[in-house]
């Protein structure tokens, strides 16, 4: 992947993904520099390392938000996302986010709730079986808590299989 992208990235330290960037993984370097055998593509977004104190104190029109929590929101400007959360991680708030981005009919809430808490019989009983980690990944990139639901299913399904 290093060959391929070389010459191509535009100024700054970016990271470059196998797969897309809701679901990729890490592809830099001579260890991890190669494309998934799953993914179909190579995807570059900048690092994101700088922090902003207090951030949530001015929500003006640069921000982005799902939600129409900030001014931002309504404006059609096109964006540079960079691989920063923009803080840490919180509780599962439930918005209606998972519901507008999940496109599957299951209840994404409570079974993001169930797989956050470890509560594997809840999440069966709720349709981790028919999910995948990048059929959540909507719903990490939707989350306001910061979460990622794909390792958190991963590790479910696993003790599912172990106990069958």
């Amino acid at each position: 992947v290093d060959e391929l992208v070389a010459g191509g990235l535009a100024p700054g330290e970016q990271r470059v993904i196998s797969g897309s960037v809701l679901d990729g993984r890490r592809a830099m370097g001579e260890a991890e520099g190669f494309l998934g055998r799953l993914h179909q593509q190579v995807s570059v977004l900048p690092e994101g390392r700088s922090r902003e104190l207090l951030g949530w104190i001015a929500p003006g029109p640069a921000k982005f938000s799902l939600t129409g929590a900030v001014l931002g929101a309504f404006s059609g400007a096109r964006r540079v996302f960079t691989t920063s959360t923009n803080g840490s991680k919180r509780a599962i708030v439930p918005l209606g986010t998972f519901e507008a981005v999940m496109p599957l009919d299951i209840l994404p809430t409570h079974l993001l709730r169930a797989l956050a808490m470890g509560d594997v019989e809840r999440a069966e009983a709720l349709g981790a079986l028919e999910l995948d980690e990048e059929d959540l990944a909507l719903c990490t990139y939707a989350c306001p808590g910061k979460n990622d639901y794909g390792p958190m299913l991963r590790a479910a399904l696993e003790r599912l299989e172990k106990e069958a």
